[in-house]
């Protein structure tokens, strides 16, 4: 059994998926079919998933402290975001799932969605991180907006 790490495993990963990649457009154009058609079909069978990165910057020891009491506030019962309701919360504070314990908040949403919370590790930024389910691009894209909007209401 062979065992990598570090750029070896990276390497070892992309090449394995530009190899799959190239299989599926060589199967795919034997039966006169694009790998965009695939991943419409594939859109039409179980939907459109969309995932957005939002990052929101406090600067100094203030922007330290507000980023905290900003943590504070959606640990606070939150119901909703953007019409969505919160189907349940997961507070990887005290660690969860035999994971460490880690500053962030998973809002698991109705329809297949969710909100990320959490301060970045390295710079003076709160993270958001929304994944949507729909049916299409269009629909995604809608959702997404509100629930952003609903979400930024808490980092005032």
């Amino acid at each position: 059994m062979m065992f990598t790490c570090g750029l070896a495993a990276d390497i070892l990963f992309y090449s394995f998926s530009e190899y799959m990649i190239c299989e599926m457009f060589s199967y795919y154009a034997t039966k006169g079919i694009s790998l965009l058609d695939k991943l419409e079909e594939l859109y039409k069978t179980y939907g459109y998933c969309l995932n957005t990165l939002h990052s929101y910057e406090f600067d100094g020891s203030a922007g330290f402290a507000k980023m905290q009491s900003i943590m504070q506030t959606f640990r606070g019962g939150i119901k909703e975001f953007g019409g969505k309701r919160v189907v349940k919360l997961l507070d990887y504070a005290p660690g969860l799932d035999g994971l460490p314990k880690s500053d962030v908040l998973k809002f698991l949403l109705e329809d297949n969605c969710s909100v990320v919370v959490r301060p970045s590790g390295t710079e003076p930024k709160l993270k958001t991180y929304i994944s949507i389910s729909a049916e299409n691009k269009e629909t995604a894209e809608k959702i997404e907006a509100e629930i952003c909007k609903s979400a930024e209401e808490y980092l005032k």
